[in-house]
């Protein structure tokens, strides 16, 4: 069986793609629809991350300012509700599923959809399932639940909770979901939400002293927090000069013949290389990774006043560097293969597991 986290090669035939755009965004205070990320609409996102493994798409209410001819919009026979809304989806479509999203998500995940449809063989419906509770805005229905939903609808029950607990229904969890779940099932409802995505993350710097071992920490550290559904972004200092660039490569000589700022771009990922006289503030660097990332690790910065986890080595007898001379009181917690007493939480430095759970508590709540 094909691996749903990666097969995007083609859309389903049987599914038809359906954006939830028939509420009235109250809390919002404006149109949810129209909002902008990176120059590109929520509506937009949600109908390109749908077009990527739909054959067929609509719209689920009264909207003919989004609907094209290929694009096409019913007005919903009981406005007001997520079951209406589904209720829509069932009745105006002609497949045999539908694959219902919310026009408000953030950043909706075609690896997302792709797992969703890869499970619904046997039962009548798929949605994920975190330890917040279920998401059944962002699901997969076979269609020959109509009746049921009719049902609901006529005894005024518009509990989306209510009709999946009737139905045959299977929960991708925790550990099912793709990478990056989290901010695949980020939706917006208030202007505290949006502003929220668009600051700049919270930031983590690792230090050490030589030979502690705080690169392999780190590491482990955003291998645990990818596993755990965050987008992790790494952020390496370095003292001394570096080449990303090769001689005789087409980029290098771009940059030779006088290019200030040269990039690679894939399908994959993109490169950016700028060259400067003096090094920016970390306050610049920061930019790159707002509304991309939940977190920012980085490795080094020692120097600055960014939350600091010290890496500690026993075998090395020498002093923290934050607990040395000076007391440095952006230091937050130790990691250390030795028991200290400190005025900072203590944890063990090849357990992860545990220091991951202290930056979600401090940094992601």
């Amino acid at each position: 069986m094909q691996n749903p986290h990666n097969d995007n090669s083609k859309t389903a035939i049987d599914v038809t793609g359906v954006i939830l755009a028939g509420g009235k965004s109250r809390r919002m205070g404006s149109d949810k629809a129209g909002m902008t990320i990176d120059g590109q609409s929520l509506f937009e996102r949600v109908s390109q991350a749908l077009g990527q493994v739909c054959a067929q798409r609509q719209i689920a209410g009264e909207r003919p300012d989004l609907a094209t001819q290929e694009l096409p919009a019913f007005a919903d026979s009981f406005p007001g509700s997520s079951l209406g809304g589904l209720h829509n989806a069932l009745v105006n479509s002609q497949t045999e599923w539908v694959l219902v999203l919310p026009c408000d998500l953030a950043y909706p995940s075609a690896q997302l959809l792709q797992c969703l449809l890869a499970r619904r063989e046997g039962v009548q419906a798929v949605i994920p399932r975190t330890r917040h509770g279920a998401e059944p805005l962002i699901g997969c229905y076979r269609r020959d639940i109509l009746p049921l939903v009719e049902e609901q609808i006529e005894l005024n029950n518009l509990r989306m909770t209510d009709l999946i607990d009737r139905l045959q229904l299977r929960y991708l969890d925790e550990q099912d979901l793709p990478t990056g779940w989290r901010r695949a099932l980020t939706n917006l409802n208030r202007p505290q939400d949006l502003e929220r995505l668009l600051s700049p993350p919270p930031v983590v710097t690792l230090v050490a002293r030589s030979g502690t071992g705080k690169t392999t920490l780190l590491v482990k550290l955003i291998a645990e927090m990818t596993a755990r559904g965050w987008t992790v972004g790494a952020l390496k200092h370095d003292a001394h000069k570096f080449e990303i660039d090769h001689e005789g490569k087409d980029s290098w000589k771009m940059a030779a013949a006088g290019a200030a700022v040269t990039a690679i771009s894939s399908p994959a990922k993109t490169a950016i290389i700028q060259r400067h006289e003096l090094e920016p503030q970390f306050e610049q660097l920061l930019t790159a990774f707002v509304g991309k990332v939940d977190i920012l690790l980085t490795d080094g910065f020692k120097r600055s006043s960014l939350p600091k986890i010290e890496a500690h080595r026993r075998e090395l007898n020498q002093p923290l560097l934050c607990r040395g001379e000076y007391d440095d009181p952006s230091l937050v917690a130790v990691a250390s293969n030795a028991v200290l007493q400190l005025d900072v939480p203590c944890f063990d430095l090849n357990d992860a597991a545990s220091l991951t759970d202290f930056i979600e508590e401090r940094f992601l709540k």
